[in-house]
C-alpha cells in the first residue's frame, strides 16, 4: 500500500537537520545534527543556539538530495519559513497547511545521524585539552544564514528610502555546493552571501598602551651626556671621579679583613669639585629614566578606557599589571614610590650604570668614563640621596 502523502513530508521533516555534513564536502556520506529547543543558549552572539533562545524557528534542510528529495522538501521548507503560497497550485497549498502542525514538535528533542564516524574529508580542528587533543569539525547552519539574509535584504531595502538612517550592508559571493548546490541542500544558496566588514584599523596608541600595561617598558640610558655650565675644572673632575671609583673601590672590594662592601661601606675620598660633578652626572641619568617613565604613564592615561578594571585584574595600581617588576610598577605610577621602592630603584639603576661607557661633553670637550661593578654599591647609595 503506498505511503500517504502527508507521511512523506513528515518523514522528510523528521530527518531534516540544522547542520549538514555535506556543506563541508558534497561527496561525503550524508548526515547531520538538528538542535532542540532545550539546547537554547543565552549569550550575546548570533548563532543557532542563541536564536533558539530568542524563539526563532531556524529552518532545517535535507541531508542529501536523492530522487524526489528536493521536490518533497520544497513543501517542508515552505511550511517552515511560512512562505506565500498564493501562486502555488491547490495541492501544494494543502500539503503545506497539513504539515504546519507537525513542525513545532520536531524540535522537542535533538536529532543526529551519520555522526558515528567522521569522514576523513571533513575539516577537523585539534583542540588541546588536559594534555590530549579533542577533534572538532565546525559546521554551519544554513537556516541561520537564511534568517540573516532576510534581515540584510530588509535593511538594504530601507536604505533606498530618502533620509534613511541605515547603511547598506555589504555582502560578497562565496562559492559553496559545487556545480549543483541543490545536491547539498535547499538552503545552501543562503550560505553563498557572507557579510563583509572593514577590518578594524590598528591603533598605535592602543597597542603601545597595552604593551606598557602588560610588559612594562625598556629603560634606556643615554650614553652621550652634555653637562651645561660646567666649571673650568669640570672635565678633570668628572674624569677624576670615575678613576677614584674604579681605583679605590677595587681596594675596598678586595679588603677581605674589614669586609667593607658586605657592610655597605663605600667611602672613597673626594673633593668638592669631584663631588659636584658626581651629583650632576647621576642627577641627569636618574631624571632621564624618570622622564621616560612619565612618558609611558601619559600613553596609559590616553588609553585609560581600554585598560582592564581593578575587578577584572586585581593589582596594586590601576596603571600597572601585577606581573610587572616592583621597580617598573613604581616607575610607571609615582603613587607607588615609597622608601622601599627608592632603594630598589637605586640598586637597579646602579647596576645599569656600571659596566657602561659614557661620553660626557663639558665646555665643548668630550671625556669618556667607564664604571665597573665595584662602583655599584657606592652609586646606589648616592642615588638614594638623589631620588626623592
Amino acid at each position: 500500500m503506498p505511503e500517504p502523502q502527508t507521511d512523506i513530508f513528515i518523514n522528510a521533516l523528521e530527518e531534516s537537520v540544522h547542520f549538514s555534513l555535506k556543506t563541508i564536502n558534497s561527496n561525503i556520506e550524508k548526515g547531520g545534527i538538528r538542535l532542540s529547543k532545550k539546547q537554547a543558549l543565552d549569550l550575546p552572539y548570533l548563532s543557532a543556539r542563541t536564536l533558539l533562545n530568542e524563539d526563532f524557528l531556524i529552518p532545517t534542510d535535507y541531508q542529501a538530495n536523492a530522487g524526489k528529495t528536493a521536490s518533497i522538501f520544497k513543501v517542508v521548507k515552505t511550511a517552515m519559513i511560512n512562505h506565500d503560497t498564493s501562486e502555488e497550485d491547490f495541492d501544494f497549498q494543502q500539503q503545506v497547511e497539513q504539515l504546519k502542525p507537525s513542525i513545532s514538535s520536531v524540535f522537542n528533542e535533538p536529532y543526529q545521524t551519520g555522526t558515528e564516524n567522521i569522514d576523513i574529508r571533513m575539516r577537523q580542528l585539534l583542540i588541546p585539552k588536559n594534555g590530549e587533543y579533542v577533534s572538532v569539525s565546525p559546521l554551519t547552519a544554513a537556516g541561520v544564514n537564511y534568517l540573516v539574509n532576510q534581515e540584510v535584504d530588509a535593511v538594504n531595502e530601507l536604505r533606498k528610502e530618502k533620509d534613511s538612517e541605515f547603511n547598506r550592508i555589504q555582502t560578497a559571493v562565496f562559492g559553496i555546493g559545487g556545480a549543483n548546490p541543490q545536491n547539498v541542500g535547499s538552503l545552501v544558496r543562503s550560505m553563498q552571501r557572507p557579510i563583509t566588514v572593514d577590518a578594524p584599523q590598528a591603533s598605535e596608541k592602543v597597542r603601545q598602551a597595552l604593551a606598557i600595561f602588560y610588559n612594562g617598558f625598556t629603560i634606556r640610558l643615554s650614553r652621550k651626556i652634555k653637562l651645561l655650565n660646567g666649571t673650568k675644572r669640570a672635565k678633570e673632575a668628572i674624569k677624576e671621579w670615575s678613576e677614584i671609583l674604579n681605583r679605590q673601590l677595587v681596594i675596598t672590594a678586595t679588603n677581605t679583613i674589614q669586609n667593607w662592601h658586605d657592610l655597605e661601606i663605600f667611602a672613597p675620598s673626594t673633593n668638592r669639585d669631584v663631588r659636584d660633578q658626581e651629583v650632576i652626572f647621576l642627577n641627569i641619568l636618574a631624571k632621564d629614566v624618570l622622564r621616560q617613565a612619565s612618558f609611558q604613564k601619559n600613553i596609559l592615561e590616553e588609553a585609560e578606557a581600554i585598560l582592564p578594571t581593578i575587578e577584572e585584574i586585581e593589582r596594586p595600581s590601576f596603571w600597572v599589571h601585577p606581573s610587572l617588576s616592583f621597580v617598573l610598577q613604581g616607575l610607571i605610577d609615582p603613587e607607588l614610590r615609597d622608601d622601599h621602592w627608592r632603594i630598589k630603584f637605586s640598586d637597579y639603576l646602579a647596576r645599569k650604570i656600571t659596566n657602561e661607557t659614557f661620553d660626557i661633553e663639558i665646555n665643548n670637550e668630550t671625556v669618556s668614563i667607564s664604571l665597573d661593578s665595584n662602583s655599584e654599591g657606592y652609586i646606589a647609595r648616592r642615588l638614594r640621596e638623589i631620588v626623592r
